[in-house]
């Protein structure tokens, strides 16, 4: 998955083209796939491909969770090209060093994403699978309290954010060290940290978009 602010930056600047009306319904839907962190459901529940059908969105809600779908979709592809090693990894260090990249990217869409606007929105529980509507809510506010302070998070953010989804310590200093150790090469930095325009460029260009847009007459429920 890309990280809060990643996803809600890359569905606030998607917003206008897709004439989003109901943008709490949006934005919330655009984080309510991670939610499964707090309310155990399935990932395949949340995230599988049949979300990514231009057809699926109903209304704002489910527009926002096909959006969280095609982002972590196009970051993923963009992550086996910038980070060429991954193929070599073990599955669980091949985790660590995807999450510590979105990290680093995801720190600079907070600050560049302007989210002081945007986080009072995060409040629409819906439960579109079942679960507990005070897990999806919980989520949200973890994601409204990790990114409050107004500027792009410090490590310390980023620690209570993996805290709060079930993260042990181990695997949290892991992705720490991971992101030092990305830290050290600029140049990846500074592509991780431009990727984002490439993210927006790559599903702007989509036939995927532009079956939404044809696919679009929608209502908030």
């Amino acid at each position: 998955m890309a990280l809060p602010a990643t996803h809600i930056r890359f569905a606030a600047v998607l917003s206008e083209r897709l004439a989003v009306t109901d943008v709490p319904a949006y934005l919330s839907g655009t984080l309510y796939p991670d939610s499964r962190w707090l309310t155990g459901v399935d990932r395949e529940q949340t995230h599988d491909r049949r979300f990514l059908d231009p057809r699926f969105p109903a209304d704002d809600f489910s527009l926002g969770w096909h959006i969280h779908c095609a982002a972590d979709c196009i970051q993923a592809d963009m992550h086996a090209s910038l980070l060429p090693d991954l193929a070599e990894l073990a599955p669980d260090d091949r985790w660590i060093r995807v999450s510590a990249a979105k990290a680093i990217q995801d720190r600079s869409d907070a600050a560049g994403g302007k989210l002081d606007g945007v986080l009072p929105c995060l409040n629409d529980t819906r439960t579109p699978n079942g679960e507990s509507a005070q897990g999806v809510a919980a989520y949200l506010d973890l994601v409204r309290r990790v990114y409050s302070r107004g500027a792009a998070p410090e490590w310390s953010d980023y620690a209570e954010l993996w805290t709060g989804v079930g993260l042990g310590r181990q695997k949290i200093e892991r992705i720490e060290d991971q992101m030092n150790r990305i830290h050290a090469d600029e140049g990846l930095v500074n592509r991780l940290q431009e990727s984002f325009d490439r993210m927006v460029h790559r599903y702007v260009r989509s036939d995927v978009m532009m079956s939404v847009i044809k696919h679009g007459s929608r209502g908030s429920q």
